[in-house]
């Protein structure tokens, strides 16, 4: 027995010495998922990772013979701790060689449906459990529920699509949505051919990331207060505002861009703007209300007379005759004055920086969640424009977030301040490992973070990304390496 023991090890010895692997840093795949898990919120992650294993074969020694080199895919979803970023757990959903197609292979989580993850894995859809990552369902078993269906299943990505519920585009070109428990395909008709088409796109080449000056707004309404985020130079141009547009939305002043170090302000003159004074306005809302209705009377008339242009009949369009019956003029004034809203009216006419006021390089208020259904379009004044969204508003105490840079330079990270709700005092700044935030979402006492940034070593330029955790009463942040797969300490991140 001593003898074949000492046989043995130096022969396992020698082929361990035969083979090597080495593996690359995990890169996210598609977009980051915030689940439902019915007891809490959990972020789901989809990345991919490969693995190079070498093994030497043929011959008895390393100088004869010849090297064989593998690439594996490993296809992974992994669930992290909205409180501290940290990993709860992880599971290889599909582990590809490269020649089974390893190559390209793609993992991607589409959205949550009640209790169920549907998560794209290689040449299939897999219904995952919201609470634990398991099984549910997979494309045998949306066969077995569908056999009529079962031979025109597709088996790329860009037949799958989620909006609201998972939507196939069958091989024979129907759509179908599936419903969930039970995993019945039903007919879909899609109700807005815009909103599918964005779907689409979303669920097959957008990987989750937004620019950083996405997530800032520089001005926001408290209560009868206009507020910006400005620098003396954005200061003076907002007050150059006859038409309301900078009061409206603060996208429209100039943006001095990198060089902004900006503070609150706070507009404390307004007046009409000349939207509202050139179209009756001067002889205030009821002027302007009959303005209004005395143009939508006009448009009628034109309609009128094309109307009759149209079907020959001028003979009987009688130009002293008016298309709008007098009881729907004086309704429309009615209506006009009623919901008038002087919102849409003011102007800026006077700015002054509120005392005490920190200030901030390229500083933002971050902004709030859109609200669900909320209007993408807004009428201001007599046009439609892109629709504002609100800065975050924090409580307890109330405050906002000021989303801004350390520096200019290659050193800068990106930082977050928490304001008090008077604007005057800064309770607590972070410095993130970031120079780029690509995503972000409120989730209780933490805003749940996504970005990158640069590492240089010896030259070499690195690319890191992480998933951060930030506590909204202190500033305290945890983090976690996406590449590294591993927690981030803040020495590393750049803190």
């Amino acid at each position: 027995m001593r003898m074949r023991t000492g046989w043995v090890l130096p022969m396992l010895l020698g082929l361990a010495a035969c083979s090597q692997s080495t593996f690359d840093p995990p890169e996210r795949s598609g977009p980051i998922g915030l689940v439902d898990t019915g007891s809490g919120k959990q972020a789901w992650l989809a990345v991919i990772q490969e693995e190079e294993r070498s093994r030497h074969v043929g011959g008895g020694s390393r100088s004869s013979g010849r090297w064989v080199t593998d690439y594996i895919y490993y296809l992974r979803l992994q669930a992290h701790d909205p409180a501290n970023a940290q990993r709860l757990w992880a599971k290889d959903l599909k582990v590809l060689r490269d020649k089974e197609g390893g190559t390209g292979a793609e993992i991607r989580i589409l959205g949550q449906q009640g209790e169920v993850v549907w998560v794209w894995v290689h040449d299939q859809v897999l219904a995952l459990s919201a609470r634990d990552g398991s099984l549910l369902a997979d494309r045998a078993t949306l066969a077995q529920a569908n056999p009529e269906i079962a031979g025109v299943l597709p088996g790329e990505l860009k037949f799958h699509t989620f909006i609201g519920k998972l939507v196939v585009t069958l091989a024979d070109a129907r759509l179908v949505g599936i419903e969930v428990p039970g995993y019945r395909a039903t007919p879909y008709q899609v109700a807005d051919e815009r909103q599918f088409s964005y779907a689409v796109s979303l669920g097959t080449t957008w990987n989750g990331g937004h620019d950083t000056r996405d997530f800032g707004v520089r001005h926001g309404r408290f209560g009868e207060d206009w507020i910006g985020l400005l620098s003396e130079k954005e200061a003076r141009d907002a007050e150059d505002d006859a038409r309301g547009d900078h009061y409206a939305d603060s996208a429209d002043i100039d943006d001095e861009g990198a060089m902004a170090r900006r503070t609150f302000w706070r507009a404390t003159a307004t007046a009409w703007s000349d939207d509202f004074l050139a179209y009756g306005g001067r002889k205030g809302v009821q002027g302007y209300c009959e303005d209004r209705a005395e143009s939508a009377a006009r448009d009628d008339d034109s309609n009128a007379f094309m109307r009759a242009a149209a079907d020959g009949n001028l003979d009987d369009y009688s130009n002293g005759a008016r298309a709008t019956a007098p009881a729907t003029h004086r309704q429309r004034i009615r209506d006009c004055i009623e919901t008038f809203d002087a919102e849409k009216f003011k102007r800026i006419v006077k700015l002054e920086r509120i005392a005490n006021a920190g200030e901030w390089l390229q500083g933002r208020l971050l902004k709030a969640k859109a609200e669900p259904g909320a209007p993408q379009w807004i009428q201001r004044g007599i046009m439609m424009k892109p629709a504002v969204r609100a800065p975050l508003r924090l409580e307890d105490p109330d405050g906002v977030l000021v989303l801004h840079r350390t520096r200019m330079d290659a050193q800068g990270r990106l930082a977050l301040s928490r304001v008090d709700g008077a604007f005057a005092r800064t309770l607590w700044t972070a410095v993130l490992p970031y120079d780029a935030l690509t995503n972000r979402w409120s989730v209780g006492s933490h805003v749940l973070l996504n970005g990158n940034w640069n590492e240089v070593r010896e030259g070499v330029i690195t690319r890191h990304e992480a998933l951060l955790s930030l506590d909204l009463a202190n500033g305290r942040w945890q983090a976690w390496d996406i590449g590294a797969d591993a927690p981030l300490s803040k020495a590393t991140g750049g803190d």
